[in-house]
């Protein structure tokens, strides 16, 4: 898994409770692959996760959403954790940032609630996906093919339902991630 994304740059997009073990993971599999990740937030200093019932680690942010331009950036991970996406939703920044890659064609990935922030960007219409339970409902208002397994790709996007999915998760992001943009959904 060495070097498969050497001299790639990923934006992992996240706020104050996401779930710890869904960052954590997926970042240190993307460094251990040769990426160059960058933790990036609406605010700046650190954020807080959240370890499964109780508050977990502060971690350092490296870039905040009003310094972030997504043209520096070769794809997107989104993590979860309940609080995490449902904050970032309200972030027209964080949004747009989102929407930015949806546009360009390049690869996302996320995990559990986290594609409640692509929702936000109504760019999912006809998109098949997976996510934790409790958003089913609302990916397939917003127009999703959501289906119930560990890892499902549509076109560079990479979802997951859960902590369990990891090891899935990780093996299809970083194989996404190499492939770089989707041509098919670049602007033309």
């Amino acid at each position: 898994m060495t070097n498969q994304l050497q001299g790639r740059k990923i934006a992992i997009l996240a706020t104050d409770g996401f779930e710890e073990v869904e960052l954590t993971k997926p970042r240190e599999a993307l460094d251990k692959a040769g990426a160059e990740t960058h933790l990036i937030s609406p605010k700046e200093g650190t954020i807080k996760a959240w370890n499964h019932t109780k508050w977990g680690d502060d971690y350092d942010v490296d870039t905040t959403l009003d310094e972030a331009d997504h043209t520096d950036y070769h794809g997107l991970m989104l993590p979860g954790g309940v609080m995490n996406p449902d904050s970032l939703r309200t972030e027209k920044k964080a949004v747009e940032f989102a929407t930015r890659f949806l546009h360009s064609g390049k690869p996302i990935a996320a995990i559990c609630h986290g594609p409640q922030l692509l929702i936000e960007t109504k760019e999912l219409q006809g998109r098949t996906m997976t996510s934790y339970p409790s958003i089913k409902t609302d990916l397939i208002n917003a127009g999703v093919n959501w289906v119930d397994k560990e890892v499902v790709v549509d076109y560079g996007l990479t979802t997951s339902r859960n902590p369990d999915d990891i090891p899935a998760f990780n093996n299809k992001m970083i194989e996404e991630f190499r492939e770089g943009v989707h041509e098919e959904l670049a602007p033309n």
